[in-house]
C-alpha cells in the first residue's frame, strides 16, 4: 500500500506535469497501482490531499533557501553573487513552479505558500546582495534575479541554461553595481 508520502509524491508529480487539476484520486490511484481505498487511509478527501502537496512543496523550498543561505554564509561578495548561476540546477521542474504560480492566481491556499516561498527565495538572495551593495539597495537587487526566475519559469522559450546565462551575466555585473547605485 503506498504511503502517505508516495501520493503525495505522486500529487506533485501531477501538479507538475498538468497543473492543479490533475491532483485527483482516480488518477492518482491508478498511477500508483492501487485503489483509491488506500488514499482515504491517509487523507480525508481530494482537499487534504491538496494541502499536502501544497504543504510539501513549500518544504521542499524552504530547504533548498536553508542550504543555499548556509552554502553562501561564509563566502566573500563575488563569490557569493557568482553562486546564483550554480543554484538553478537546484531548483524545482519549471513546469511545478508555473504549474504553483498559475494555481496561486485562483486559490488564497496556494496564494499564500507562493508568497511565503518568494519571501523566503527574496530574504536569501537579499542576504547573498548585502554581501555586495549597500545595505539600503540589497531588496532591490535581489528582485532582479527573483524577477529573472519568475519570468523564466513562466516562459516556454527561456530554458534553465539561459536562466543560468542571465544569472551569470548577473554576478559578473555585481561589482558594478554599487558604483551605479553610487550614480543614480
Amino acid at each position: 500500500m503506498p504511503s502517505r508520502d508516495d501520493w503525495i509524491e505522486a500529487g506533485l508529480r501531477a501538479l507538475g506535469a498538468g497543473g492543479e487539476q490533475t491532483i485527483r484520486v482516480d488518477p492518482l490511484a491508478a498511477a500508483l497501482g492501487v485503489t483509491k481505498g488506500s488514499f482515504h487511509h491517509h487523507f480525508r478527501g481530494a482537499g487534504d490531499l491538496r494541502a499536502a502537496v501544497l504543504e510539501a512543496h513549500e518544504r521542499a523550498q524552504a530547504e533548498l533557501v536553508a542550504a543555499v543561505t548556509a552554502e553562501i554564509g561564509d563566502l566573500d561578495a563575488s563569490a557569493a553573487v557568482a553562486h546564483l548561476g550554480a543554484l538553478i540546477a537546484r531548483l524545482p521542474d519549471d513546469r511545478l513552479e508555473r504549474a504553483v504560480r498559475a494555481w496561486a492566481a485562483t486559490d488564497a491556499a496556494a496564494a499564500a505558500v507562493q508568497e511565503r516561498i518568494d519571501a523566503a527565495r527574496l530574504a536569501a538572495l537579499e542576504a547573498i546582495w548585502r554581501k555586495a551593495v549597500p545595505a539600503a539597495h540589497a531588496r532591490t537587487a535581489a528582485l532582479v534575479p527573483l524577477l529573472a526566475l519568475i519570468g523564466a519559469s513562466a516562459s516556454t522559450v527561456a530554458s534553465r541554461a539561459d536562466l543560468e546565462a542571465v544569472l551569470t551575466i548577473l554576478a559578473g555585473l555585481a561589482p558594478h553595481v554599487p558604483q551605479v547605485l553610487a550614480e543614480g
